[in-house]
């Protein structure tokens, strides 16, 4: 009886919790967790929205660059990337204003904050860019042609592109390896290792060995950024309007939940999921 109620705990289905409104036509994008709030970036309009959690009331925007999708939370800031201006958003957590607009790589994909630095993949110029925010400016630029997706794991920094999956050391800002990974993209990390989107569907990499083990298939050729929540991996299968929630443990697709249209962008706050509807005008979020 225990084990039974154990695996029907395990496939409960997340419970939807809010589904917060923003404005139509704006396509919004990821979100992150800074200060007191979430904040959702808007790929269609130049703005940047902060969200009270507590109420889950849209409190303001603050103007940022265009085309903005991925963004970290650090130093005070979020770095938002904003893939149209080519630039970087440096907004303030505490006042909401837009700090600077720091000139990046062409076509920047993803941002993250780690290793007291906002790292930035530029697809475009074929780059990973690492931003100093003592100086806010970009003060190394490691070369990754077709660059996507970028995330902080095992002591390194992960980033995705045509060749494969470039690990990086922050203390040196060297890559310590290449894993081959054909159409690598958008990257995500679990307890023992990074998972990185592909054709169809996401990989395990070993930090130990440096290298991939068999892909979990998905059956779609267009998934979005996934992330951990409550120990499971979250994948956007954006044209589908779902996500495949797969066990990192047993390397198995749990369940697939329905959410709002067009999710691109899985963010883990507190436990919990938000996922923004980059086809509709809500911001979805789910409790496991």
């Amino acid at each position: 009886m225990m084990l039974l109620l154990a695996l029907g705990a395990a496939a409960a289905t997340p419970q939807v919790t809010a589904k917060i409104k923003v404005a139509a036509n704006t396509q919004p994008c990821a979100a992150a967790a800074g200060g007191r709030y979430v904040w959702v970036s808007e790929y269609a309009s130049p703005w940047l929205v902060r969200i009270d959690p507590a109420t889950n009331r849209v409190l303001g925007r603050t103007q940022i660059g265009f085309g903005s999708c991925g963004l970290g939370y650090g130093a005070g800031s979020l770095w938002v990337e904003d893939t149209s201006s080519n630039t970087v958003s440096r907004v303030s957590a505490t006042t909401a204003k837009r700090i600077k607009a720091i000139p990046v790589g062409t076509q920047p994909y993803d941002a993250t904050f780690a290793f007291g630095s906002a790292w930035v993949t530029a697809n475009g110029s074929g780059e990973v860019d690492r931003i100093d925010p003592a100086r806010n400016k970009v003060v190394k630029r490691l070369e990754l042609p077709g660059a996507v997706g970028v995330v902080a794991a095992f002591g390194s920094i992960w980033a995705s592109g045509s060749a494969g999956v470039v690990r990086i050391d922050p203390a040196t800002n060297r890559v310590l390896t290449t894993v081959p990974l054909p159409h690598a993209a958008w990257t995500a990390a679990s307890d023992d290792a990074v998972w990185v989107t592909n054709g169809n569907g996401v990989t395990p990499i070993d930090p130990e060995t440096n290298t991939a083990g068999p892909s979990v298939v998905l059956g779609t050729t267009f998934l979005g950024d996934p992330a951990l929540v409550a120990g499971l991996l979250w994948v956007p299968k954006v044209r589908a309007n779902t996500v495949a929630v797969v066990d990192p443990s047993t390397r198995t697709v749990r369940q697939t939940i329905k959410v709002g249209l067009g999710p691109f962008v899985v963010t883990e706050v507190n436990g919990e999921a938000w996922i923004p509807s980059w086809n509709g005008r809500d911001v979805w979020r789910l409790r496991p």
